[in-house]
């Protein structure tokens, strides 16, 4: 009868390395989570705490309601505010550009607010006057840019 070389499943030095190969599998999955949990957590954490600033809420309210003004004034005027007219024209007749002629006394929104970083928001009208961007460079102000990941957009 011949004897195998590799030791049997039964035998001593097979079970502690079978139990030593399980421990650092475990010990493996335990580092890859880790390095993941300490490269993902902080973008995570900052972005959830942008996200829910009162600041950042304050702002989405403001840009809700100037949208809203937009929306009456396309309603009245058949067109969203010339680029050139800007949010100005919510609150002033515009004397310029494309003709507001059924604008509603009174404006469309009361005033035009500053972001909570005293910025004031940003709008552009495309040429035809059928879609418009509003937005706010955020705490980065305007140095950010508008690709700036703390600009914050109407939705």
């Amino acid at each position: 009868m011949r004897r195998s070389l590799l030791p049997s499943r039964r035998h001593p030095a097979f079970l502690f390395l079978q139990r030593g190969l399980a421990r650092l599998r475990w010990i493996i999955v335990l580092a890859a989570l880790a390095v993941i949990a300490a490269l993902g957590l902080p973008q995570l954490v900052a972005r959830i705490s942008h996200d829910h600033s009162p600041q950042t809420r304050a702002v989405e309210t403001d840009l809700r309601a100037i949208a809203a003004g937009l929306e009456q004034y396309r309603r009245d005027n058949g067109r969203y505010p010339s680029t050139q007219q800007g949010l100005q024209a919510l609150v002033i007749k515009p004397a310029r550009g494309p003709a507001a002629n059924n604008w509603q006394t009174g404006g469309y929104v009361e005033r035009l607010p500053r972001d909570a970083w005293g910025n004031s928001y940003q709008y552009g009208a495309d040429e035809d006057g059928g879609s418009f961007q509003l937005f706010s460079f955020g705490e980065a102000g305007p140095d950010g840019g508008e690709d700036d990941p703390h600009a914050i957009r109407l939705h």
